[in-house]
């Protein structure tokens, strides 16, 4: 409906101005088509909607901002309220990524329904620059913490020493970096880089638009989303290639019948290399991608005991393997294999425990695959559209649909309500601390 109103006005004789040279002008002045329409002409508007379109339009986008203020809310007070959450300096980036998106909830995404289920903006041009300026930076934000959660889990799993290095400090100095390029995209329009029919686009055509200069849009589109887009997908992509050749590793170290104590220098085979950097235990490091951030579940394989002197394969055997989750918790589970009993019954045993081990090795690869393709597909699924809009407006000089305009918009936002969901479901930790939450508030008490 709204795209007849468009096409009807554009091909009527009060529009006989807007010819292709005339796209081509607003373009090289790094204006909007918009500029050049009429002053009551209001390709928003909804005049013509019915009344139940405009109800359940608005109780969706009601229920999408609750979702968004309640989810982030109950991350930032899981870390604030659990010692164990707030003593990680690796839930800093968590933290700091729900205060974005909690602002997303609570300032940008009610004030962009407002333009939504109206169709036209009435609130003014200062507040159109706030809003605008809000906007682009929590979501640039909020963009920026995906790359640096990122780093922080490709360290944590192909660097030994970064686990030990990971401080405050230096969380805190990422995330003022976060903070500060968010900053400079979003208040660059107010250095001269905004289009002249900014403030006509609002008064006359009621549209708050983001400056729509070509140099801006290309700077903050790339900075804000296409390099992001780019490093995050490299960076997950090298994590899931780290995380199986941790896999095979562990597999092939996977405990087997021994041979004779004169056939190979057990000591020396079984002696873990020492890491020259960091003074770590010698353990297998395997990274759990599947578990954000709690506690992983995790097996570590010591220095074995020494053999008796009559050593055979269904010598006593017990074997500890360290697992490091994806932010570097640790934790040991020791599993003992006893050596009494028949030699026979006692490699049955083992080969069906190492058939049962395969099999949920498998299913843990599986699972960081999965994870891996969520995080990664959401973030691409919810934020690709819009700014595949965003720069192509500009350029083209074309009018981009009032309904795709608000379905990448609103899809963008999305993302923000969804990131708790996917940054601390996989976290036995925030599964509790969430838990323990609800029960307050719901005067709940465990006795």
């Amino acid at each position: 409906m709204i795209d007849e109103q468009f096409w009807n006005f554009t091909t009527s004789s009060s529009s006989a101005a807007i010819t292709p040279q005339t796209i081509l002008s607003a373009a090289a002045r790094g204006t909007h088509l918009v500029d050049q329409f009429p002053a009551h002409a209001e390709i928003f508007s909804d005049a013509e909607r019915p009344l139940v379109q405009t109800v359940i339009l608005a109780s969706v986008l009601l229920l999408l901002i609750l979702s968004c203020f309640i989810g982030n809310l109950f991350v930032i007070l899981a870390i604030i309220m659990e010692r164990d959450l707030r003593g990680r300096p690796q839930y800093y980036l968590i933290f700091s990524l729900a205060v974005a998106d909690l602002i997303v909830g609570m300032i940008v995404t009610p004030l962009g329904a407002w333009f939504t289920v109206t169709g036209s903006w009435n609130l003014g041009v200062v507040v159109c620059d706030f809003w605008i300026s809000v906007d682009v930076l929590v979501c640039t934000a909020s963009i920026l913490h995906l790359v640096a959660i990122a780093l922080d889990r490709y360290w944590s799993i192909t660097d030994i020493c970064y686990v030990q290095n990971r401080t405050p400090k230096r969380i805190t100095c990422m995330l003022a970096i976060i903070w500060f390029v968010s900053l400079l995209i979003s208040l660059a329009p107010f250095a001269g880089w905004k289009d002249e029919g900014f403030s006509d686009r609002v008064l006359k055509q009621h549209v708050c638009l983001i400056s729509q200069q070509i140099s801006y849009q290309v700077f903050s589109t790339a900075t804000a989303f296409y390099i992001p887009l780019i490093a995050i997908v490299v960076i997950y992509w090298k994590i899931m290639r780290a995380a199986k050749k941790r896999f095979k590793r562990e597999r092939d170290r996977r405990t087997v019948i021994r041979p004779p104590p004169d056939a190979i220098d057990e000591k020396k085979a079984m002696m873990p290399k020492k890491s020259k950097k960091c003074p770590l235990p010698p353990a297998v490091v395997i990274s759990d991608i599947q578990n954000n951030g709690g506690a992983a579940k995790n097996n570590s394989i010591k220095n074995p005991p020494r053999h008796h002197e009559s050593s055979s394969s269904a010598s006593e055997e017990e074997r500890t393997m360290t697992m490091t989750n994806v932010n570097g918790d640790a934790a040991t589970q020791e599993t003992k294999i006893d050596g009494e009993g028949d030699g026979r019954n006692k490699a049955g045993i083992i080969k069906r425990r190492r058939r049962t081990k395969e099999s949920n090795e498998m299913k843990r690869e599986r699972k960081a695959w999965r994870t891996l393709a969520i995080i990664t597909g959401t973030f691409v699924a919810c934020w690709t559209p819009f700014f595949l809009v965003s720069i192509y407006r500009p350029i083209c000089g074309c009018q981009i649909s009032p309904v795709l305009e608000q379905v990448t918009l609103w899809l963008g936002y999305l993302n923000s309500a969804l990131n708790p969901v996917i940054y601390t479901v996989f976290s036995q930790d925030f599964r509790a601390a969430f838990k323990r939450i609800i029960k307050r508030i719901c005067l709940i008490h465990d006795y």
